[in-house]
């Protein structure tokens, strides 16, 4: 029997982005799934202009009141009829071919249940990408009994919501409610008990907005602390020891580069946290120089200077970088 996809759009204050969004995915290569959008109370014209968007397979559903990220996430997997979710954030596109390419990955075994993807980011044009993710030269299977450094790509890819497809089956906890974990904590639990495909496709593009707007409450809570629990708490059993100690020292305490970020829209007392958990997690970090180079970058160099800083090198160096790359390749 032939499986359903649902492709699921949380939404939130998206006037800006939906409209597009909603567009790539109506023009998929592959036509057979239904559209179901839950708009997380919007306090702007979003659910206006996806009323104004015409087709048969659009579901919308509005949530009374504002559930956070993770229980949108929720209430698209129980709106949803298929057997197969395909999410896609508000603001992101998806490549005409992105689906037909998940639903070949899934069709190769019923004890796959991720297919995930590497991706790229953009600012304005989805064809100048500033920054991309691990890149894969084939698609790649993993389970938990492969290699730590597999299972870790596959959860290091989990960081974005766009572009993930989960077999409903095997999705039998909850989406945390935390920021930058949501996905993550569904994508790891599975890991548990199926398969995962690494397409070598960056099928979706993630759009970075006006990153100006982003408000400190998002680091509430250190990044890095949501995840160490969260990989704590997943694989907490006993036969999961060594891959919970080889995630929290050789992936989620190395992520230096984030300190930038958290500066930038954190505030000082943030990225001082951030730094101290750094070092409680792993103790190698004080022998690491890109530590160092980072940790003292982020604290001596002025808020402004540095978001000047980041925003040259998206658009002048890395941009630049990739798209020669692109064109050689």
């Amino acid at each position: 029997m032939k499986e359903r996809i649902s492709v699921c759009i949380p939404t939130y204050n998206a006037a800006e982005t939906i409209q597009k969004t909603v567009e790539s995915v109506l023009r998929q290569t592959f036509t057979d799934f239904e559209l179901v959008i839950v708009d997380n109370a919007s306090t702007d014209n979003t659910v206006l202009i996806i009323r104004d968007i015409k087709d048969v397979r659009i579901k919308l559903y509005i949530n009374e009141a504002n559930v956070g990220c993770g229980k949108n996430l929720e209430a698209c997997k129980e709106k949803a009829t298929g057997d197969i979710l395909f999410y896609i954030c508000s603001d992101d596109l998806a490549r005409e071919d992105a689906l037909q390419k998940v639903t070949d990955a899934f069709e190769m075994a019923n004890d796959i249940g991720i297919v995930i993807r590497p991706y790229f980011w953009f600012i304005k044009s989805i064809d100048r990408p500033v920054r991309v993710t691990k890149q894969f030269v084939s698609n790649e299977i993993v389970s938990i009994h492969d290699s730590y450094d597999k299972i870790k790509d596959v959860i290091a890819l989990a960081d974005q919501i766009s572009g993930i497809a989960l077999r409903k089956k095997y999705m039998v906890t909850f989406f945390e409610n935390r920021v930058f974990i949501e996905m993550a904590s569904m994508v790891a639990d599975m890991l548990k008990r199926c398969k995962a495909i690494i397409l070598k496709d960056n099928i979706v593009g993630v759009r970075i907005l006006n990153n100006e707007s982003m408000g400190s409450d998002v680091y509430k809570e250190s990044p890095l602390l949501s995840w160490v629990q969260l990989i704590s708490s997943t694989f907490s059993e006993t036969r999961y020891a060594n891959l919970k100690k080889y995630l929290i020292n050789n992936f989620l305490s190395r992520n230096y580069i984030g300190l930038v970020q958290i500066k930038n829209f954190g505030g000082m007392a943030k990225l001082l946290t951030e730094i101290f958990y750094l070092i409680k997690f792993r103790r190698k970090n004080l022998l690491s120089f890109q530590f160092w180079f980072f940790s003292l970058g982020t604290i001596l160099t002025p808020r402004f200077i540095l978001r000047k800083m980041v925003s040259f090198y998206k658009n002048e160096v890395s941009g630049r970088l990739i798209s020669l790359r692109q064109k050689r390749s």
